[in-house]
């Protein structure tokens, strides 16, 4: 179909179209500009002969054309001298124009009109009236800014002035308002270039020679100047955006009205599970309005993650002791025998292999496993996105347990005075215990504590009916590594280091002791009606256990190589 067009284009055009190639328009432009700027006078015969075009051609392009015995011609510059006379043809297309249209007032070149004296002095006769020689001059300038000064100017002007003093005027003009006269004819061109141009699309159009891919010549496009019409895939875009809007609107809608809905989900979770009769009527009352997300959407982000959180579907009638219990046994035990053969296997890499080679191994360990216990935190205080992962895997929930948690518990803190006490003693006592027995125990002994010290807590809380208290800490872990320490140095004297020196003598009791002292506090604090914190107890009691029985294990192995080291020295040095 293009194909088509570009026949029915070149076929009746004799003129711009017919004699120049679809990307000669350049050349002629170039060559207008050339001309209009050149400082000598040229007849157009030279023209014609340069360009081989005839007098339609320059009808066409606007340019200043004139018959071969017309008087000689001057380009548009400011200190040249130019004259008016135009071909027949324009003369007669001019005259029958200016009969239908209104008189012409031209463009005004300066705020205030000039005075008789002015004018007489720019035509060199008295003889124009101040209006009439105001009237010349806009219109001599109105001509300039067009491009059109090869048009023939108004009847009732050039009837009533001779040629000499128009084209004295419009040396005065040039003179004193400097204009680009060429800028003007070179958009004159291109203007008259694009009407032609658009006559022809809507002719072939009519004939039925050409379609645009719009479906019509003049349809609307989607920005100015583009000739493709309206894309198809912007209507898509715009057309999934209002989808995607209406999405959001309605969301945002339902996400206010779900008020409501949560509070019922609650009573129903209430009726289903009585072991939550007491927690969940205040959470009830603790319920808060949604925020607007347009308002405010931070407070309406952290309230959605808030609610993903919190699972208020689940039903607990079916959950039994043992089905809240056995899973996590299970990888408890998992757990600890993983670790019991991480600890006889593990062989430490060699300096250069190491992460940290800068630090002690001690001083490593001790500081990576505070970099998981504080990146956790900062979840849980920072992040809402990793709430629903953390209320899942990373806390011990007797109502409802994930066996996961038994161990992802024992790295997770909420409260900063939490983590800071637990990774001081970690590093106070972790990595003395860590420089005595290496790496590959200290990491087994604090897993498989922490483990069974969770295991414990959430068997105590299930046996008890205590099903809504909740448990995380690395406290069973700390304290594991405690028991150990205590059961290594069993015989040897303990104190607290940042005591004062005397009273390190008064404070101050072998391991077995120190150990049997923080059991029965444990075990005190859980009999009192009262608590004087917020603390898992049992937790720590599991740790102890588990901690007291490794250390008591590692010693007897202890006291075994040493007997049969001196054995074999007292065998060799008898030989």
């Amino acid at each position: 179909m293009n194909n088509a067009f570009s026949i029915a284009w070149r076929g009746p055009c004799v003129e711009v179209r017919s004699l120049l190639q679809p990307g000669s328009s350049s050349t002629v432009r170039s060559f207008v500009r050339s001309f209009c700027l050149d400082r000598g006078t040229v007849r157009t015969s030279h023209i014609e002969a340069a360009l081989n075009l005839n007098d339609t051609f320059f009808r066409r392009q606007s340019l200043k054309t004139c018959r071969k015995n017309s008087p000689p011609f001057s380009p548009p510059r400011r200190s040249s001298y130019r004259s008016f006379s135009t071909s027949p043809l324009l003369k007669a297309q001019s005259g029958s124009s200016n009969n239908r249209k209104p008189r012409e007032e031209g463009v005004s070149f300066q705020p205030h009109e000039l005075s008789h004296s002015q004018i007489s002095r720019i035509f060199g006769t008295p003889r124009i009236p101040p209006a009439f020689g105001n009237r010349i001059l806009r219109v001599l300038h109105g001509r300039r800014v067009a491009g059109t000064l090869d048009l023939e100017l108004p009847p009732d002007i050039t009837k009533a002035v001779p040629q000499h003093v128009l084209d004295d005027g419009l040396k005065w003009l040039r003179q004193n308002f400097p204009y680009d006269e060429d800028a003007a004819i070179i958009s004159r061109i291109e203007r008259e270039e694009q009407e032609e141009e658009e006559r022809l699309i809507r002719r072939a159009e009519e004939l039925g020679l050409y379609k645009p891919q719009s479906g019509r010549f003049g349809a609307e496009v989607e920005k100015e100047g583009d000739i493709y019409g309206r894309s198809a895939f912007q209507e898509i875009r715009k057309e999934n955006e209002k989808l995607n809007k209406q999405r959001e609107e309605e969301e945002r809608r339902e996400w206010l009205e779900s008020e409501a809905k949560e509070k019922e989900n609650l009573k129903r979770s209430m009726q289903r599970n009585t072991e939550l009769s007491k927690f969940e009527g205040s959470a009830i009352a603790e319920t808060r309005p949604r925020a607007d997300p347009n308002q405010r959407p931070a407070l309406a982000w952290i309230q959605k993650h808030h609610l993903r959180a919190t699972s208020t579907n689940i039903d607990t009638s079916k959950m039994n002791k043992p089905r809240r219990i056995l899973p996590s046994l299970a990888v408890a035990i998992l757990t600890a025998g993983l670790c019991y053969i991480y600890a006889e296997t593990y062989q430490p890499p060699a300096r250069e292999h190491r992460i940290l080679p800068m630090f002690p191994p001690a001083a490593a360990t001790a500081i990576g496993l505070i970099g998981v216990n504080v990146t956790i935190f900062l979840m849980w205080k920072a992040f809402p996105p990793s709430w629903r992962l953390l209320n899942k895997y990373f806390i011990s929930v007797p109502l409802y347990p994930y066996a996961f948690s038994t161990l992802g518990s024992v790295f997770s803190h909420q409260q900063i005075r939490h983590l800071g006490a637990n990774m001081f003693i970690l590093w106070f006592i972790g990595t003395r215990l860590h420089d005595e027995v290496g790496r590959g125990k200290f990491l087994a002994l604090y897993l498989s504590s922490g483990a069974l010290a969770s295991f414990t807590s959430l068997t105590a809380h299930v046996l008890g009916n205590n099903l809504t208290i909740t448990s995380l800490g690395a406290s069973g872990a700390i304290a594991g590594l405690v028991a150990a320490w205590c059961m290594l140095h069993s015989n040897d004297k303990l104190t607290i280091a940042f005591l004062p020196r005397d009273w390190q003598e008064i404070f101050s009791a072998n391991g077995s002791t120190f150990l049997a002292v923080i059991v029965i506090v444990e075990f005190l604090t859980l009999a009192l009606p009262f608590r004087i914190a917020a603390m898992d107890h049992w937790s720590h009691l599991g740790g102890y256990a588990t901690g007291a029985l490794v250390g008591w294990l590692w010693k007897e192995k202890r006291e075994r190589e040493r007997k049969k080291n001196v054995w074999h020295r007292f065998l060799d040095g008898h030989w």
